[in-house]
């Protein structure tokens, strides 16, 4: 079974665009995506927070992507709030944050650049 396609955003984001743009020529890819917007005014003061740190930690995250993040942040409220946490419940949670590209595999691919680099030399590493 082939891999999921990494959407351009992400990958740009990621570098790998830069690495590799001859992978995502030819892309039919909806353009000019709105952008994420705040959590729904239904959520709770714990699912609005989890909200914000998804966003903050997914910057990758469209307006498409957001049926997807309210229940992961159902979820990590849950985690939260719950005096016992079960498996199916962490499991479940894992899998929205894999679905929404946030696993430590994919973070690992993220390389921000760092604006305060003192070394000339450092882009040569």
């Amino acid at each position: 079974m082939p891999r999921p396609k990494t959407p351009i955003a992400k990958a740009k984001l990621t570098g790998a665009y830069d690495k590799h743009p001859e992978r995502y020529r030819g892309r039919n890819e909806p353009q000019g995506l709105a952008e994420l917007g705040e959590a729904p005014d239904y959520l709770s003061e714990t699912e609005k927070e989890a909200w914000t740190a998804f966003a903050e930690e997914l910057p990758w995250l469209v307006y498409s992507d957001r049926a997807l993040l309210e229940s992961a942040c159902i979820l990590r409220a849950r985690v939260r709030e719950e005096d016992v946490v079960t498996a199916s419940l962490l499991r479940e949670l894992r899998l929205h944050v894999s679905a929404l590209g946030g696993c430590p595999t994919n973070r690992s691919n993220i390389q921000v650049p760092d604006d305060e680099v003192d070394d000339e030399w450092a882009q040569f590493l």
